[in-house]
C-alpha cells in the first residue's frame, strides 16, 4: 500500500468516524487544553463497557482522542469511579503546611458507589452477551458428536 501524503490509513479512518459522528467541524484543531467533568468521564466510560465497539469509535462519538477513552477505561477498571475522579496535581510539597486542617481522604459518595456498582454490572452483563454469542456461533459451526450414540 502506498501513502502518497504519508499518513497512515488508521489515522484517516478515524478522522472518517469522526467527521460521520460529529461532523466536520470536529476535524479542526483544538488550541485550548480542555477539561471533562468526572460525570462526562464516567458516561464515556459507560458507553464503552456496555456497547461492543472500539475504543476510536468511541472517542469519535463523543469528539475525544483515543487515549484518553482508553485511559479513562483503565482506571475505572483499576480504581473504580474514584480514578475518574480530579487529582491534584503538582509535586507534594516537602515540608508539610502548618495549618490545623487535616487532609480528608477521597471518598465516594452512596451515589457515586452506586453508579460505579452500577456500571460494572453492566459492564459484565455485555461481556457475557458477547461471550453467549461467540458460544453460540461455535457452536453451529462446529456441532458436536452426539452424546446418545453408544461406542463400539
Amino acid at each position: 500500500m502506498e501513502f502518497r501524503y504519508n499518513i497512515h490509513w488508521t489515522l484517516i479512518r478515524r478522522w472518517i468516524d469522526k467527521a460521520k459522528c460529529q461532523g466536520l467541524a470536529a476535524l479542526s484543531v483544538k488550541h485550548t487544553k480542555t477539561t471533562y467533568s468526572s460525570d462526562f468521564r464516567l458516561n464515556v466510560v459507560r458507553y464503552y463497557l456496555t456497547h461492543s465497539i472500539g475504543v476510536s469509535k468511541v472517542a469519535a462519538k463523543f469528539n475525544i482522542s483515543d487515549s484518553q477513552v482508553y485511559n479513562w477505561a483503565k482506571k475505572f477498571n483499576e480504581e473504580g469511579y474514584a480514578g475518574l475522579l480530579p487529582k491534584q496535581k503538582g509535586r507534594p510539597r516537602k515540608v508539610p503546611k502548618k495549618s490545623k486542617k487535616t487532609t480528608k481522604k477521597l471518598e465516594l459518595s452512596e451515589k457515586q458507589k452506586y453508579e460505579e456498582k452500577i456500571l460494572k454490572q453492566e459492564a459484565e452483563l455485555e461481556r457475557l452477551r458477547v461471550e453467549n454469542l461467540v458460544l453460540k456461533k461455535v457452536a453451529a459451526r462446529y456441532p458436536r458428536y452426539p452424546t446418545n450414540k453408544k461406542h463400539n
